[in-house]
């Protein structure tokens, strides 16, 4: 029985047994954001609205973890590590969460093309995008105000996204 245990406990370390269909950095981040946004639908906030809160804490995530490795093997790897974070973040959780808008593109085919896209994955870039310009605008208002306050950027973060959310959600 012991050597049963063992056998499991080496294989779960190693990875084997775990389903292909679960391609997430970290099943349990991916879990709690389907919870948390499940919860938050339930409780009447947008699907858009978490696709952005859900966007911009994937990438804030997958900034933080591109740092973590120190060594840079290719051009650009802190950001294909933030993307893939990113994307194994969002993507598992899109299709638990419902609504969806279409996208006409007319210079596609004779008569064009609509893409069907989930409010969420709309959201997330949205999200993802505020995380990326917050850097900007923290050093336009340090430029502006010529001093730097405590907890600037992470404030910066903070405020962006409460007024987008907020005009997200009486827009909406």
């Amino acid at each position: 029985m012991r050597r049963i245990i063992m056998l499991g406990v080496a294989a779960s370390a190693l990875g084997l047994g775990v389903p292909s269909s679960v391609l997430a950095h970290c099943p349990l981040c991916t879990v709690g954001a389907v919870a948390i946004g499940l919860g938050a639908y339930q409780l009447g906030v947008s699907t858009l609205s978490v696709g952005i809160a859900l966007g911009a804490a994937a990438l804030a995530l997958g900034l933080w973890m591109a740092k973590l490795v120190r060594r840079q093997y290719v051009r650009g790897q802190r950001a294909v590590i933030a993307l893939f974070v990113f994307a194994t973040t969002v993507v598992p959780v899109a299709p638990l969460l419902p609504g969806a808008r279409g996208l006409y593109i007319p210079w596609v085919g004779q008569y064009g093309t609509t893409l069907v896209l989930p409010n969420v994955l709309i959201g997330a870039v949205i999200g993802g995008l505020l995380v990326l310009l917050a850097p900007g605008v923290s050093r336009a208002f340090t430029r502006l105000s010529g001093r730097h306050v405590a907890f600037q950027g992470i404030l910066t973060v903070m405020a962006l996204l409460a007024a987008v959310l907020a005009v997200v959600e009486l827009t909406t």
